[in-house]
């Protein structure tokens, strides 16, 4: 191989790393803000435990009337969270490298803009629109819906993440919770197990992005 050989390989090898670590590092950045919404969400929340609560459909619908400020931010928060999380599990599932591992990335991001929508029902409630009940129960079908798709998602990456070892646990572990989530469409009890997942699946996110910035910040020393 010649030097002009090795000079004009490296020339189109580098843009396509630029290219990949430009996506990766805009994927951290969303997982970021994915993890920052789901948390202001829930926070806006926080007088409202009916929320999402299938036998508490009477009362949820009561409280988004009486405190619509705190309804439409986090729906906000949510949407816009949900709407980067897509963007983190595309890049998830690219960055593991397998056809099934795309998929799954292209499962998790799909239900979660699905569900991004379905978050601002509960904000067009609380301004009057339509039928506060339906929005709602929409909404909270939307969420489950995510749910399963998050978790059929994490597990068929994890299933071909092979490193790091912590990683792939971490998943396994975040997918296997997401997944019973997903009754809380037809049974209250199931929105209990988002205590467990919840927790698991942001952490999964913020090691995630943290990681590839990190690997970002050092390709460019």
């Amino acid at each position: 191989m010649t030097a002009r050989t090795e000079r004009a390989e490296a020339s189109t090898v580098a843009p396509e790393l630029d290219a990949t670590s430009r996506v990766r590092r805009r994927a951290g950045w969303f997982g970021f803000a994915a993890v920052a919404g789901n948390l202001l969400g829930v926070a806006f929340l926080g007088k409202m435990p009916s929320a999402y609560r299938l036998a508490r459909l009477d009362e949820w619908a009561s409280a988004v009337r009486a405190q619509p400020a705190s309804t439409i931010a986090s729906a906000l928060c949510f949407a816009g969270g949900l709407a980067a999380l897509s963007s983190w599990a595309l890049e998830f599932g690219q960055s593991t490298g397998t056809p099934r591992a795309r998929k799954a990335g292209s499962l998790i991001a799909a239900t979660a803009l699905a569900n991004a929508a379905g978050s601002l029902l509960p904000a067009a409630a609380a301004l009057g629109a339509g039928h506060a009940h339906g929005l709602l129960r929409t909404s909270l079908t939307l969420d489950a819906f995510f749910n399963l798709g998050l978790g059929v998602g994490l597990l068929g990456i994890a299933a071909d993440l092979r490193r790091p070892v912590t990683r792939r646990l971490l998943a396994l572990a975040a997918g296997g919770a997401s997944v019973p989530v997903a009754g809380q469409a037809v049974w209250d009890g199931a929105a209990s197990v988002l205590y467990v997942a919840a927790p698991l699946w942001l952490t999964l996110i913020a090691v995630t992005s943290i990681d590839w910035l990190r690997s970002d910040a050092s390709a460019g020393r």
